[in-house]
């Protein structure tokens, strides 16, 4: 995150302190490019928040977590997000990389993703969210993953009735066929898609869209009909050898290991790919008896797109990892793989998309014992529906054929779940306008303050004793025993229990909180300036203040003196609070909520 400095007040002169002492506190030699900040800039405020693709309240679920709420921990994410104990387990958590704890010098992220966890398993009830009165419009919803789920939800809710159409036998798309039983237990998908099925919407099993119906005679049908069908057709290789038996596509061969129909893998197993569906494949060969588990990559350790846990828990159960190498040929010996050839690479500069481009090095081969090759490189959605590729409007989602929209992978290519959630928020909102005619959602703001209590002020905002949870380290996610991971049914990760989420939870910066001053009591005294263990707050005299107006930083020449906040640092400590001696300092929260008005 840039610097961002917010104007906590203008004092005007002869209000505080002389002239004079005023001078020597706001010497400084950097001019600061300041706001008056608007909704909009306090949501951009909590970089968890902004991040996340759903827009999933962050701060106020893990407070909720922390203090032992656990049922509106899970409410929020049951609505922000629509399926909390499935994310809560093998979300991709964008939102860590983006929390302020985990900024240099600060520490390591909060876990967001297990708080969610924490808010789903430790909850002794479900809420029930309420439906709005019926509109009359019939919408039916194309595939059963995470973007169909979050359309059903939504429309649910907002009063409208919903078909659902699955082309599987059971519904979750790849969550229930492409992510194994260790990471993501089948109980816990049955549970959340029965809960969006109870808020009314129905259920078709075996329905290939396009085949029977066909998507025009379900416009005719429906007053809409949205596409939301995941990738789960596999990209194929193109190299010698490539059908010979044993070699099975990663998506394929999870759909066979989660289905039962492969319940043992023997010899020697090569995975291709450095994402979690390759993680997934190789560790699933790894329970199902594989003797030897290698995953292969074509770049290096630091392009894999798993996070650091991911691959180190595939280490410790003895998986191996090779880089720099790309599959050339399929060695087989009757038709069946025995060997499989790579070509030795190197990396050259950067793409448009960041990564670095590959170069395969002239001449340079080797080669690797190989029972099962598993190519897990990607993916991307069926559309034979709707006769091959479709043009999507990514600004209404709409399709060229009459009422059919679409959303999830189909718009945006393969992603993960949260991902396809958050799109599938955006897509449902846009038609519910092409539905009722007019926007029905308003945004509301929720405002809580907090004032000076003489001493640890932060305990109004805080459960924690003593004021050090900037000092808290995180906790890994704790998991069963390298023994017990033969087990393909078994849950590898355990969770944290209720007082590791107390500890986890009190990490949080809350950054929906602001600390805000009343410039017409402030003296100037310099006490919030001294204390502030990061030096956020800042006293300033004009010259060196520029604010923004209509865009453009500009100096206010009122011959104001500012008091200023760095908000990058802020760790909500409340130390300004305790020292203020007029009082005039608060801590206020900002909680804002996208509310349907139907």
């Amino acid at each position: 995150m840039d610097e961002r400095y917010r104007v906590l007040a203008r004092i005007p002169e002869g209000q505080g302190e002389s002239p004079e002492v005023v001078m020597v506190k706001t010497v400084t030699n950097k001019v600061m490019y300041c706001h008056d900040p608007d909704i909009d800039w306090y949501k951009d405020n909590v970089p968890c928040r902004r991040t996340c693709p759903a827009g999933t309240r962050i701060p106020e679920y893990i407070s909720a977590a922390a203090g032992g709420d656990y049922y509106k921990c899970y409410e929020i994410n049951r609505v922000d997000n629509v399926l909390p104990h499935i994310l809560g387990r093998v979300c991709a958590h964008p939102c860590e990389d983006d929390c302020r704890h985990g900024y240099d010098g600060m520490g390591s992220p909060v876990s967001i993703c297990w708080l969610k966890r924490s808010g789903a398993d430790h909850k002794e009830s479900a809420p029930e969210l309420k439906t709005a009165y019926p509109t009359g419009k019939k919408v039916a919803v194309i595939g059963s993953g995470p973007a169909g789920l979050a359309l059903a939800q939504d429309f649910s809710l907002w009063g409208h009735s919903v078909t659902i159409f699955e082309a599987m036998e059971k519904p979750g798309g790849m969550m229930r066929y492409g992510i194994p039983r260790f990471r993501l237990p089948e109980d816990i998908i049955d549970y959340e898609i029965g809960q969006i099925l109870n808020l009314g919407a129905q259920l078709k099993c075996g329905v290939k869209v396009g085949e029977d119906p066909l998507l025009n005679d379900l416009a005719r049908d429906f007053d809409a009909v949205v596409m939301a069908g995941g990738c789960a057709l596999p990209t194929t290789l193109d190299i010698p050898g490539i059908d010979a038996e044993g070699v099975v596509y990663g998506l394929d061969f999870m759909n066979m290991v989660n289905t039962g129909a492969l319940k043992k893998v023997t010899g020697h197993v090569v995975v291709l790919g450095g994402g979690f569906t390759a993680m997934d494949c190789s560790r699933s060969a790894y329970r199902l008896g594989a003797e030897e588990v290698t995953v292969v990559y074509r770049r290096t350790r630091n392009e894999l797109k798993v996070d650091e846990r991911e691959l180190r828990e595939t280490s410790v159960e003895g998986i191996s990892f090779r880089y720099l190498l790309s599959p050339h040929e399929v060695k087989t010996n009757g038709g069946r793989i025995t060997e499989a050839l790579f070509q030795r690479n190197s990396l050259g500069p950067p793409g448009s998309d960041g990564r670095r481009s590959i170069k395969p090095m002239e001449g340079k081969f080797e080669t690797i014992k190989a029972d099962w090759l598993i190519p897990a490189i990607s993916q991307f959605a069926d559309m034979s529906p709707f006769g091959g590729k479709i043009t999507v409007n990514t600004d209404d989602y709409k399709t060229p054929m009459n009422k059919i929209f679409a959303t999830g992978d189909y718009v945006t290519g393969p992603q993960d779940i949260i991902t396809a959630i958050g799109h599938a928020h955006n897509t449902a909102r846009k038609l519910d306008k092409f539905l009722m005619g007019h926007d029905r959602f308003v945004e509301n703001v929720h405002r809580q303050v907090w004032g000076n209590t003489v001493f640890d002020s932060y305990q109004g905002w805080k459960s924690v004793e003593g004021n050090i949870y900037d000092l808290i380290p995180r906790l890994d996610m704790p998991a069963i025993e390298l023994s017990q991971r033969r087990d393909q049914m078994k849950e590898a990760d355990t969770g944290y229990d209720k007082n590791q989420t107390y500890w986890q939870g009190q990490r949080c910066y809350l950054c929906n909180h602001n600390i805000q001053i009343d410039g017409s009591a402030c003296i100037l005294c310099y006490n919030c300036v001294d204390v502030c263990p990061y030096g956020c707050i800042i006293m300033a005299g004009e010259k060196w203040v520029r604010v923004y107006k209509n865009g453009s930083p500009e100096p206010e020449g009122e011959n104001f003196t500012y008091m200023i906040i760095e908000e990058k640092n802020c760790v909500r400590c409340g130390l300004c609070i305790d020292v203020c001696p007029v009082p005039c300092i608060t801590m206020e929260k900002l909680e804002i909520e996208t509310l349907h008005n139907g």
